[in-house]
This record gives structure tokens, C-alpha cells and sequence, in this order.
């Protein structure tokens, strides 16, 4: 019994992936507002699984750096931060789906060093009906910490990193072409 059900569901989800929220299968290009990533993002589908990229500022750092009367200036550096995620939507609904999959999000000056963390991510969005807009929400639940410079590479993972999740959630709105 337990082995046909489990059949069912894994048909049911294969199926899924041909049917889009989105009320096109294009490109759909918006904003997101976040404690360390807050800008603009692009979100594609390929095949089976959603691509979304994203450039932005860290406000919650950047806050940080107006309050503290130029005390961090030289500690905290001018990064911005680069998203992205790989997820596969799950449809569960005429104009909702629900993504599951990996994300990073790294801060980064382009020139010097990369720092962020990794791990796997929730999406949900809505999109309007018979419009080509859709609002999101998106969760990360990072699991290491990564950082790069010119001649070093360190990856670390303990309990506490999951806990940076609440900052790197995100809501936005995208716009579908």
C-alpha cells in the first residue's frame, strides 16, 4: 500500500513540472526587499527546474554603518551582494507554486573576496489571475558558510548557521514578459 502511494505522489510531482503558475514561460525580471539582500532579480524556468539571480544591497549592514557614527567604516566592508537559486516549483495551485531547492548568497566588493553562505531554500509564489505579476516570499535555511579571496578557500558548517536564515529571507514581487 505504502509502496503505491509513494507511486502516485512521484507521478503526481513529475507531472507537475509541466504545468507553470506563471502566466507565462518566459522570463520574469523584479524586486525583492530583505535585511541583507534587498534589489533586483531575474527568474527564469529551464526545463523542470526555476533559475533566480539577483544584485543587491545589504540594508540591514548598511543601517548599521549610518548608526554607529562611522565606528564600523573601516571594519565592514562596501559589499554587495549577489543571490541565487536553483529550485523546482511544485504546483499547488492555479496561480500558486511552491519551490524547494539549493541558494547562496554572498556578499562581494568584485575585486578583493567572497563571503556568504549556502544551503537549501522555500519559494512560494502567487501570481495574480490574468495578470503577469506575481508576489514572493523566499526562506533560506543555509547549512555552511563559505568564504574566497584571492589564495584561500574556507568552508564551514555548525548548528548556528541555519540561524542566519532569519536575515536572508526575502519578499518581492516579480513581473512576468
Amino acid at each position: 500500500m505504502g509502496k503505491k502511494v509513494a507511486l502516485v505522489l512521484i507521478m503526481v510531482l513529475i507531472g507537475t513540472t509541466l504545468l507553470f503558475a506563471r502566466p507565462t514561460k518566459g522570463i520574469a525580471v523584479g524586486a525583492q526587499v530583505g535585511p541583507l539582500a534587498t534589489g533586483v532579480v531575474v527568474d527564469f524556468p529551464l526545463g523542470p527546474v526555476s533559475f533566480n539571480f539577483g544584485v543587491n544591497t545589504p540594508l540591514m549592514i548598511n543601517y548599521i554603518k549610518t548608526q554607529s557614527e562611522d565606528v564600523f567604516e573601516d571594519a565592514i566592508a562596501p559589499y554587495f551582494m549577489v543571490s541565487a537559486d536553483i529550485t523546482y516549483p511544485i504546483h499547488l495551485g492555479e496561480h500558486f507554486d511552491l519551490k524547494f531547492g539549493i541558494s547562496t548568497l554572498a556578499g562581494t566588493d568584485f575585486k578583493n573576496a567572497i563571503i556568504g553562505i549556502a544551503g537549501g531554500t522555500v519559494k512560494g509564489e502567487y501570481w495574480i489571475p490574468n495578470k503577469k505579476i506575481g508576489i514572493f516570499m523566499h526562506m533560506d535555511v543555509p547549512v555552511v558558510v563559505y568564504f574566497a579571496a584571492e589564495d584561500t578557500f574556507l568552508v564551514e558548517a555548525n548548528w548556528l548557521i541555519p540561524l542566519l536564515g532569519v536575515f536572508t529571507t526575502t519578499a518581492g514581487v516579480l513581473w512576468a514578459f
